[in-house]
């Protein structure tokens, strides 16, 4: 824009007035230009207004969910979203699963690989499953029993939701699952134990305290184990006080909830868990012997038990997964290897204890809880670890009714316990052989399902007992194994997937 200003001067016609130009003349210029110079600066000169930024937080609070009483009525399981015919029972449940060569046996049957187990550690809120628990999320559970479960991935997948009912169904009001109402050292320890395996099973399927059906069994089995735990010691349970007792369960109690608890912290990161979990986890460290095994009472006894020693290890590397932040874990799990290591009997078979008189002579059941000790571990190339796989390269998955007739002598073992550690050991390696394994192992189980949901020990009349959950809990989580625990030979993927829960309250930034 231009502006122009034309002064003309008015001629005077007598001198005063001439003399009174020559004097105001100036000024008036002066005047004029300070005028036009105002306009110009408020014309031309433009200073943005100051903006305010605002944030407007809402809090915007989904509908709450008020839970419910623990329904008794199976809801219909989800169908996976594959072919339909993959959900029906085969003609022949012995078929083979994939041809080997499907298998991609080139891959699967490569060294162990478990470098990508610690990316769990990282775990953000809200929850994102990483790494080891990378299949526990919806879409991740989906596409790993469609990769491994083959034909029998739909129906294990049924088979455990009809499980998870019927443990909801059997869990205790005060949150635990066993049997009975004594307050005995030994009901303690049991029902750690048990509900530890119980908890184990949900969590397994992805499922938190912010879970739609299964949430309030899951947080009062939590709320159940915090309660326990002895907040000076750290023990989930009480222990015997006769020095070198053989027969005290509850290092396995206190293993189990460690190991349950490690798990729930890790997927859900709840402040509450982490004080507990440390020092239970604490408790484990300072009872390994030095040789790096375990007695029955953390007590450093010269005589170790490798079925124990199996959930210290177990309980250890969920506690390194989760990022529990106690010194040693590493170190414990080190001197865990050679320890199992110094359980093998040769041929790939491994004593159940030793120290105690004699070895224990049952070895035909120990090959799959040493040889997953030592994969968690790390240590997957030993000769230990290739020897016991050869092992059950050559064995074949124990039926229903055999096994336990197999067991039948030793009413302290469950040949549910066989299937859980195998089955995990020859997953991890996977190949042909697992193909194999699960063509029989994965039919056997479903087949052998209640109509219940249960399984249950043959001549089992009663509608509930110790036996009945613990067989349940353990053919739960051996049926979860497509997806439990990312397999050593897939490498960890991180994925953004995040869980949405009914409950959240979410915070929304304008």
């Amino acid at each position: 824009m231009c502006l122009f200003v034309a002064i003309y001067p008015v001629a005077m016609k007598s001198s005063g007035s001439r003399l009174f130009s020559k004097g105001a003349g100036p000024f008036i210029s002066v005047v004029v230009h300070v005028v036009i110079f105002v306009v110009l600066v408020k014309v031309l000169v433009f200073r943005a207004p100051e903006k305010e930024t605002a944030i407007d937080v809402q809090v915007v609070e989904e509908q709450i969910r008020k839970l419910d009483k623990v329904e008794q009525e199976p809801e219909k399981a989800e169908i996976l979203e594959s072919e339909a015919e993959s959900l029906e029972a085969p003609e022949d449940l012995a078929e083979e699963l994939l041809p080997a060569e499907v298998m991609q046996n080139s891959l699967l049957e490569s060294e162990l690989d478990l470098s990508g187990l610690d990316s769990v550690a990282n775990i953000e809120s809200p929850l994102v499953m990483k790494g080891l628990m990378v299949g526990r999320s919806e879409s991740g559970r989906k596409k790993l029993l469609r990769e491994f479960g083959g034909r029998y991935g739909g129906q294990a997948e049924k088979a455990v939701l009809k499980g998870l009912d019927w443990l909801q169904a059997a869990q205790d009001e005060n949150g635990s699952w066993g049997v009975g109402k004594s307050r005995s050292m030994t009901a303690k320890q049991e029902r750690a134990r048990l509900t530890g395996l119980s908890l184990l099973c949900y969590l397994a399927h992805g499922e938190t305290a912010q879970s739609e059906k299964y949430g309030e069994t899951v947080q009062r089995a939590i709320q159940y184990l915090l309660n326990e735990q002895d907040a000076k010691t750290g023990r989930f349970v009480p222990f015997s006080k006769t020095v070198g007792s053989h027969d005290d369960i509850g290092v396995y109690g206190h293993a189990i909830a460690t190991y349950a608890l490690c798990e729930a912290y890790g997927m859900t990161r709840m402040p509450l868990l982490k004080e507990p979990v440390e020092k239970a986890v604490q408790v484990i460290i300072d009872g390994q012997q030095e040789k790096g095994g375990w007695d029955h009472r953390y007590q450093h006894e010269k005589w170790s038990d490798l079925s124990v020693g199996g959930w210290q290890v177990q309980a250890l590397r969920a506690a390194q997964a989760a990022g529990v932040k106690v010194e040693g874990i590493f170190q414990a799990l080190e001197k865990s290897v050679p320890f199992v290591q110094g359980m093998h009997a040769g041929e790939g078979k491994f004593y159940y204890r030793l120290g105690n008189k004699t070895p224990n002579g049952d070895l035909d059941y120990m090959t799959g809880v040493a040889v997953l000790c030592m994969q968690l571990a790390g240590s997957n190339r030993v000769d230990e670890v290739k020897a016991g796989l050869d092992y059950l390269k050559d064995a074949e998955c124990t039926d229903w009714d055999e096994g336990w007739e197999k067991t039948g002598k030793n009413k302290s073992f469950n040949i549910a316990y066989e299937w859980y550690y195998n089955t995990q050991a020859i997953f991890q390696k996977g190949g042909s052989k697992w193909s194999s394994w699960n063509n029989k192992f994965a039919p056997m189980l479903i087949e052998a399902q209640d109509s219940s949901g249960a399984w249950k020990p043959p001549a089992e009349e009663k509608a509930i007992s110790k036996d009945m959950i613990y067989t349940t809990s353990f053919c739960t989580l051996s049926l979860q194994v497509y997806y439990r625990i990312l397999p050593s030979f897939k490498k960890a993927a991180v994925t953004d997937e995040r869980f949405v829960f009914e409950n959240d309250v979410k915070i929304v930034v304008y």
